[in-house]
């Protein structure tokens, strides 16, 4: 990826003192890049630092990912497999290679890791996050960016030079996402399509963040069918 100079601004969590944009929603959402028909799949890898209370842990993460299902491999520091995620269009599959426990959740579920929270969006959609026009329902201005409401009452924040997001914020009453707020930083472009390198995202709660920085990314490949192979002595637990 050629990655290009941005600025991220701090964490928007309000909308008080902010003024009307004088912009449409069709014509913001003409801004803002989506490739929901053109990016088809994507495959990659990354390196991620967790952060928790009283812990920082760095891992590689091994990602490949269609408009359905995702798969993540995670490595720790030291090359060691502990595991990987499954994700489709309503559950995560965690494989703990290390303990030897597989867990099916909810893609809701509060109780996700760090990582469990990159995992808990498909990989292709955290990647080019999208929105329509009918999902907007309020445009504020904010100096560089522009801020929209929507009707689900997240806010995203858009750099007005180029369309980019720059941040997700999901509103406080919405308890059914595992995060509380995404930041994208870093965008950069690669055969045509412009996506983010380095993406920040913090837990319900705000005490965790798990930060992703994409090293190698491979776009509209063909990929291998997406699934974890488990041990047969290794069942699967659904709490």
């Amino acid at each position: 990826m050629i990655a290009s100079a941005c600025s991220t601004p701090g964490a928007l969590t309000t909308l008080e003192g902010l003024e009307r944009a004088d912009l449409t929603a069709e014509e913001l959402v003409d801004m803002v890049p989506n490739y929901s028909e053109s990016l088809l799949t994507i495959s990659g890898s990354g390196r991620a630092i967790v952060s928790e209370p009283g812990n920082t842990e760095r891992v590689t993460l091994q990602f490949q990912s269609n408009r359905n299902e995702s798969l993540i491999t995670v490595r720790n520091s030291v090359g060691i497999e502990g595991g990987q995620i499954y994700v489709d269009t309503d559950s995560l599959l965690i494989y703990n290679r290390v303990d030897r426990i597989a867990e099916k959740v909810p893609l809701r579920d509060g109780r996700l890791s760090s990582v469990g929270t990159i995992a808990s969006i498909n990989i292709l959609d955290l990647i080019n996050f999208t929105f329509e026009a009918d999902d907007i329902e309020e445009i504020y201005d904010d100096r560089e960016t522009f801020v929209a409401l929507l009707t689900n009452r997240s806010i995203l924040n858009i750099s007005k030079a180029d369309g980019t997001i720059l941040e997700v914020v999901h509103a406080i009453e919405n308890f059914n996402a595992p995060y509380s707020r995404i930041e994208y930083e870093g965008y950069g472009t690669i055969e045509g399509f412009r996506l983010p390198r380095r993406i920040t995202i913090y837990s319900r709660d705000g005490e965790s963040r798990a930060a992703l920085l994409v090293q190698r990314l491979d776009v509209n490949t063909e990929l291998p069918e997406l699934y974890i192979v488990l041990p047969d002595d290794i069942p699967i637990y659904r709490p």
